[in-house]
């Protein structure tokens, strides 16, 4: 093999190395005011639209964009890969929101997945993406991809406004009328009358006092134990190759 061929074989060996995404597939670009991006045709028009209007009007009651994304071909890109680019060119081009939850379908490889960005993340951890996928997965097994999508909107939307049970007002008022019930139970109930039976009423002070005083040392003892360390490891998470931290869930159907 000649110098020249060595050149080439090094210069694809390097390109490959510092330019993984050069050789990927384009994703379809993101638009604003955007919400459905159905390069995979699984949906009529109307559908489309009336898809987007619900996106939009859950996204809004969410506090975060929500998008759907579907595709034929994911351009050599393997699970998560293709709808983290779709975020990472969405970010970088300003064409969708910071907080978001999208959904991808890969119709070459039936595969489907959630994944939350940005303050998203917080409400929708990985396990709370599998759970968006578990409400939609038949539906999504045998095509009826119109009512799994608008059951994907319906559920990040509850998530993201969802609140511990224990944080509702109707809660806390219930709790602050037990409680004030309680005192004042209490307070009655020792309001019937004082007792006057106390120490002194059997004590003889002629025949009572400190008979002896006296102090022992027995021993001294230390205990060692070993200090804690303190775990500061990252504790897992995903990461785009554009740099975006996110939660994901993802399932061949």
């Amino acid at each position: 093999m000649g110098k020249k061929q060595w050149f080439v074989w090094l210069f694809i060996i390097f390109s490959l190395l510092i330019a993984p995404k050069s050789i990927r597939g384009a994703v379809v670009p993101a638009q604003s005011g955007v919400y459905v991006y159905d390069d995979a045709g699984l949906l009529t028009d109307a559908q489309k639209d009336s898809l987007s209007e619900r996106l939009k009007k859950r996204g809004e009651e969410a506090g975060c964009g929500l998008y759907v994304v579907t595709c034929n071909e994911p351009g050599g890109r393997t699970g998560d890969q293709y709808l983290e680019d779709f975020y990472d060119h969405g970010y970088d081009t300003g064409q969708i929101d910071v907080d978001a939850v999208l959904i991808y379908v890969d119709m070459k490889n039936r595969y489907v997945n959630v994944q939350a960005y940005g303050a998203a993340q917080k409400k929708i951890p990985d396990r709370i993406c599998d759970k968006i996928i578990d409400a939609l997965y038949d539906d999504l097994h045998y095509g009826d991809y119109y009512s799994a999508f608008l059951t994907y909107a319906d559920k990040a939307e509850d998530y993201m406004n969802y609140v511990p049970i224990y944080l509702r007002a109707w809660v806390q008022i219930l709790a602050a009328f037990a409680i004030g019930g309680a005192v004042v139970a209490g307070m009655a109930a020792s309001s019937g009358g004082s007792m006057t039976v106390n120490a002194g009423t059997y004590l003889d002070l002629r025949y009572s006092g400190i008979r002896a005083k006296r102090d022992e040392y027995v021993r001294t003892s230390v205990t060692k134990r070993k200090k804690p360390q303190t775990n500061t490891s990252s504790g897992g998470g995903h990461v785009s190759s554009g740099g975006h931290s996110h939660s994901s869930g993802g399932r061949h159907f």
